[in-house]
């Protein structure tokens, strides 16, 4: 049975936070440039060879190279020329794979944008590259089959594996890439990403699982692309039985645009386990008061930090959850950060002594922009019109909102009139939907117990003993 999302981030994001991830990225990551795909890429050369319709393209391409003289060097040609017009800047999607600390890149693509988007790694096209051993870089991008060069005018630097013939001798042609490609499935949690079962690479993923299934070693992942209806369906459910019979967790997209998002949730899950705490005391402080002392204390059972702008809500929260780290001698000042804007004036004093204050020298959105893409969730407590702008900037990066309505304010009109999708995203499960409705409830125990929850899941932690 396909995994959902939040067990793929979790799963997932885990090995990538250990350092123990590698990730094969496929065709469909490409499309958003403006690349082909196989069939439109082949669609000329099939129409040239009168080579009737079929699902099987690199088979397609050795027969256009049997049947036209001059067929290799003219299928590499076509192939150069449908690719060499098109940008070279790499896609959102590259860049949210550059954000991520993922040291063993792998791809099956030709184009560069995988290069572009990571300047500084080392870049693996030709057998004869993994000799060099000497070459001071942590992150390596593995191009299996062919290259285009970055310069102009594009040519190729590694021929292209594109017919059957290429794909069935590949292992003996380039024994030291599938050697460590092997090496890399047997010690790291693979995620393969921009693949379908109309792809012919998803043939190393099989080939990999099946091999190696007895070989034990850390579980991996593939996100594909599930066909509409008839025949397909029915065959990709098979397929996907059998690659979950292998070991591989599969998550399942309706279209390739869905990738953009998942990348954005999983740069989310690998950030540090920072909390955002926003909020006012304006319209309802001893109720701010009273929650966020409850909520602090609960939250010091999780492994995460706490960050703000140093108002009276984050106060509210921030000391409870320093004094109980205290109490459990597991307190340091780094758990707690208070940030301050550029000012002339004298720097406010902290009403306790506990936690950091950062004096940024930034204005308040300066200091936003920086801070809340740092941060795996955000809580509000009370809150007006600043908080307000607070929640639109998180839900505009795909950060989770979790609002605590019983505190009033914004959190209350957030609460009200936002849906629990739209503020913890589209996957929410039995359990999210209890603990919404008891950020509601009468008694406060109730109500920090379901925000501490809420918390917890959102930002991927550890369940407390």
């Amino acid at each position: 049975m396909p995994i959902p999302q939040r067990d793929l981030l979790s799963q997932y994001g885990a090995a990538v936070l250990s350092r123990n991830a590698s990730l094969f990225v496929g065709a469909g990551m490409s499309l958003d440039a403006g690349f082909a795909t196989w069939g439109q890429l082949l669609a000329v050369p099939q129409k040239q060879a009168n080579i009737p319709n079929m699902t099987d393209m690199p088979l397609l391409a050795q027969y256009y190279v049997l049947l036209t003289p001059g067929g290799r060097e003219a299928l590499e040609s076509h192939i150069l020329a449908q690719m060499s017009h098109i940008s070279t800047t790499p896609t959102e999607g590259h860049r949210l794979v550059a954000e991520l600390t993922i040291d063993d890149i792998w791809t099956t693509n030709y184009d560069c944008l995988l290069e572009e988007a990571m300047p500084n790694a080392r870049v693996v096209t030709r057998e004869e590259d993994l000799t060099k051993r000497q070459i001071l870089t942590r992150q390596r991008i593995t191009k299996m089959h062919g290259s285009l060069t970055k310069e102009t005018p594009i040519n190729w630097l590694q021929n292209p594996t594109i017919t059957r013939s290429d794909y069935e001798k590949y292992e003996r042609e380039h024994p030291r890439k599938w050697a460590s490609l092997r090496a890399s499935y047997m010690t790291r949690a693979f995620l393969f990403l921009g693949f379908s079962f109309s792809d012919p690479n998803i043939e190393i993923l099989l080939r990999l699982s099946r091999t190696l299934l007895d070989v034990g070693g850390p579980e991996h992942f593939t996100v594909l692309k599930r066909p509409n209806g008839g025949d397909e369906e029915r065959l990709h459910d098979l397929r996907v039985k059998d690659l979950e019979e292998s070991g591989i967790g599969v998550h399942e997209i309706a279209d390739y645009s869905e990738i953009v998002p998942l990348l954005q949730q999983l740069v989310r899950r690998t950030r540090q386990p920072l909390l955002f705490v926003s909020g006012s005391d304006g319209t309802n402080p001893s109720a701010v008061k009273e929650i966020g002392k409850r909520i602090g204390h609960r939250l010091a059972d999780l492994d995460l930090r706490l960050a703000s702008l140093a108002g009276p809500a984050s106060f509210a929260v921030s000391f409870p959850f320093g004094h109980s780290l205290q109490a459990n001698s597991r307190y340091s000042p780094d758990r707690i950060s208070f940030y301050f804007r550029e000012s002339k004036e004298t720097p406010p004093l902290l009403p306790r002594r506990m936690g950091t204050a950062v004096y940024t020298g930034w204005t308040r959105e300066e200091m936003l922009a920086d801070v809340l893409p740092q941060c795996r969730a955000v809580l509000v407590l009370g809150g007006g019109d600043r908080t307000s702008e607070e929640v639109e900037m998180a839900r505009q990066a795909q950060i989770p909102v979790i609002p605590v309505p019983t505190s009033g304010g914004t959190a209350a009109r957030v609460y009200e009139t936002v849906s629990i999708e739209d503020l913890l995203g589209a996957d929410v499960t039995d359990e999210d939907r209890r603990d919404w409705e008891n950020l509601n409830d009468s008694e406060p125990e109730i109500v920090a117990m379901a925000a501490s929850h809420l918390v917890r899941r959102t930002m991927f932690l550890a369940a407390s003993d």
